[in-house]
């Protein structure tokens, strides 16, 4: 072969294929990994939309539960519907509010056999059997007849159904007394409340909204080409679908990294285009002066280079086991919660200006577990999973009380959740209950960087709620909250009020707190007072408000109310101040 072709050959099978080859490769390998990426990430994204969606419509439900187990567990609807069936009143109570459709717009009152007692919804009456209406209603009343039998009357029951307007959420209750440890009503005599409310477009826009999720309509049924939720009624029979079209991120971010990749392939195309010419014409020159050298150092060239290096793998390290914990509040649904309120008095005022709700859950043993006695993990644990639901059967509860500030422990992690946030303007706004009237406590030992919390306690503060600190005793973090006037009010920590008048060093770090607190222009709440001095040492300090079983116990709402209407002035402390 004349010497001028062979390192053309040479140079096309050693160089110029290999280099052409490895581009190709390369930028079919980037292509192939952003379209994989551009797939995981609008799986991941579907999935996210798909769990939303299903939480939004539990919640829906939730919400309807809620509201018929208000509706009935309630003396006076007791009275006008099981004892003295009065159509009215249950018109004026109920009929009026499906008629408006604000909480709900189907009602129905009907036997425990489902035959309509009473019904109305926003085009007019409705009667007959509820099963020919709702066929599924049959499964649910059965169920209900079944929890009724195992627990009492304030179960509920709440599921998707299928009538002649579309699909509705239907919850269900047997009306009973508000009176607590009575039997349940006789079968006989029985009377089902039902609550529905449609799944309108309007509906499903506020769910979007409320709860963050993906806009969507109601189908038929599932559509493959969309993401959808099939809704079952009690009987397992599809009665309707949601569907919206899913975001696509992962489509949006290739494209924008397809175009990038695009120029800097180009770009490193030219180069090596340019590069690979200036390399020819480099060994053309060289072919061309000796030949036989040229040769040679072409065959050396194309020879295998030998004794490259494998990578060396890892060993991947055994997997660590947590150890099998029994933690306290193993086997304590969310369900199973009760609420007792503590006053909250201001002691130079000598008046009730709050409460705080106290939750307390009931252990599979029958034994209760109180808020204030569990470890912050395992509160804070407890805590996310009540959730607003607390919020709204407190509000509801002390929403008469006109004037008391209502004071509820939440979980600091919870606020991170901007759904939390939206939950809590939601329920205040469903219930009626002013915002400036609610204060919310977030324990200090659990308190994050203040600057995670700004966003969810800014927007809170800016709809009225008050935000107040737990187990206060003033450090770097917590003087961060106060910095950031993030906090409207402290509640002194148990370690340091429990100790107050026992030695210079307790009280100088007490001082220094109330100090700091006040300098901040926040209020200063005294909880957990056992002891009369403890508390005169305090007023002295410059606190007003306390809390605590010197003052009063814990106690149930009704046991509150009169308190609130007769209130018992506690002089005794200030005097002894």
């Amino acid at each position: 072969m004349p010497f001028g072709k062979r390192p053309l050959r040479t140079f096309a099978l050693v160089i110029a294929l290999p280099a052409f080859l490895l581009y190709v490769l390369s930028a079919t390998l980037v292509i192939v990994a952003l379209g994989g990426m551009a797939r995981e990430i609008d799986r991941i994204e579907g999935e996210r939309g798909v769990t939303s969606m299903h939480a939004a419509l539990d919640s829906f439900l939730n919400d309807l539960s809620s509201a018929v187990s208000d509706e009935g567990t309630w003396d006076e609807a007791y009275l006008n519907v099981v004892i003295t069936p009065d159509p009215a009143w249950m018109d004026t109570t109920w009929g009026a509010t499906a008629r408006l459709g604000q909480s709900y717009d189907n009602v129905l009152v009907t036997d425990q056999a489902g035959e309509i007692v009473f019904g109305e919804n926003a085009v007019g009456a409705i009667s007959g059997n509820i099963v020919s209406r709702y066929p599924a209603a049959r499964t649910m009343l059965r169920n209900l007849d079944k929890g009724i039998a195992a627990t009492t009357d304030a179960t509920t029951l709440s599921r998707f159904a299928a009538d002649p307007d579309g699909t509705v959420g239907l919850a269900a209750i047997s009306i009973h007394r508000t009176t607590p440890g009575q039997m349940a009503v006789p079968r006989q005599a029985r009377r089902i409340l039902w609550l529905g409310r449609h799944l309108t477009p309007a509906m499903l826009q506020e769910i979007a909204v409320r709860y963050q999720t993906p806009m969507a309509t109601m189908t038929g049924a599932t559509d493959p080409e969309l993401s959808s939720i099939a809704l079952l009624d009690a009987d397992g029979n599809v009665a309707g679908a949601v569907a919206w079209t899913p975001d696509r991120p992962g489509v949006v971010a290739f494209n924008h990294a397809v175009i990038v990749a695009t120029l800097v392939f180009f770009v490193i195309g030219l180069v090596l285009v340019f590069g690979l010419g200036l390399l020819r014409r480099a060994m053309m020159r060289r072919a061309g002066a000796i030949a036989s050298a040229h040769i040679a150092a072409i065959e050396a060239v194309a020879a295998p280079t030998a004794g490259g290096a494998l990578p060396r793998n890892d060993l991947d390290q055994p997997d660590e086991i947590d150890p099998d914990l029994n933690s306290p509040i193993d086997g304590i649904t969310a369900a199973s919660f009760i609420i007792e309120y503590q006053p909250i008095f201001d002691l130079r005022a000598e008046t009730m200006i709050g409460v705080e709700a106290l939750l307390r859950w009931t252990r599979p043993d029958g034994s209760l577990l109180l808020q204030e006695t569990m470890a912050p993990a395992d509160r804070a644990r407890l805590l996310d999973r009540v959730g607003p639901l607390a919020v709204r059967h407190a509000t509801g509860d002390v929403a008469p009380l006109l004037g008391l500030i209502l004071t509820l422990a939440v979980a600091p992690a919870q606020l991170r959740n901007s759904v939390f946030v939206e939950k809590i303007a939601g329920t205040l706004g469903a219930t009626g209950f002013p915002a400036r009237r609610l204060q919310l406590a977030l324990d200090c030992p659990s308190l994050p960087d203040p600057a995670l919390l700004h966003e969810p306690i800014t927007e809170l503060r800016r709809r009225g709620v008050l935000i107040a600190l737990s187990e206060f005793a003033v450090t770097d973090l917590t003087a961060g909250y106060l910095d950031a006037a993030l906090i409207d009010r402290v509640r002194l920590a148990a370690s340091l009020t429990g100790k107050a008048g026992g030695g210079a060093a307790g009280d100088s770090y007490l001082a220094a707190s109330v100090e700091t607190a006040r300098a901040a222009g926040v209020a200063i709440a005294v909880p957990g007072v056992e002891r009369k001095d403890q508390a005169a040492r305090l007023l002295r300090l410059g606190c007003r408000e306390f809390q605590g079983e010197l003052l009063a116990k814990p106690m149930p709402i009704a046991a509150l109310t009169q308190l609130a209407l007769a209130p018992a002035r506690p002089v005794e402390v200030k005097r002894a101040s």
